[in-house]
């Protein structure tokens, strides 16, 4: 499976927008784009937290956890407060389960599909940085 930091933004781009045409295309092409953009949102954000050194267990990390949490807020429709924070956490938890990416991975395969790059490093930081900010 290709490594986040070992593909270009463009490549990346493609192969999850690839995907998730592929695996939710059938959905209102809205939710698709939302969706996408959401993912593209996520992966950016955090990955600038973590270039720029700062610990999910920091303050600063409270203020990225802040903007995440509002811009899934945008594309669900819900407020940051702590039990909107404490579904997205048990959500993020699903979505980073090995069994999960391996069944994306399996299923790109069985599909002919390239396979999503992981957001596990991306994933493992967000969901500690919600477990030390589980407050707005």
């Amino acid at each position: 499976m290709p490594e986040l930091a070992t593909i270009d933004d463009a490549e990346r781009r493609r192969i999850v927008h690839e995907f998730v045409d592929e695996t939710v295309g059938d959905a209102n092409p809205e939710v698709v784009a939302m969706v996408r953009d959401l993912t593209h949102r996520v992966r950016d954000t955090v990955e600038l937290a973590r270039a720029a050194g700062i610990a999910p267990e920091s303050a600063r990390a409270g203020h990225v956890v802040a903007a995440l949490v509002a811009a899934y807020g945008e594309v669900f429709g819900r407020a940051d407060e702590a039990g909107y924070r404490s579904t997205l956490l048990t959500r993020l938890e699903v979505a980073n389960d090995p069994r999960t990416e391996r069944y994306f991975q399996l299923l790109a395969t069985v599909n002919g599909w390239t396979p999503p790059p992981t957001l596990t490093p991306v994933l493992n930081w967000f969901i500690t940085a919600l477990h030390h900010h589980p407050t707005p």
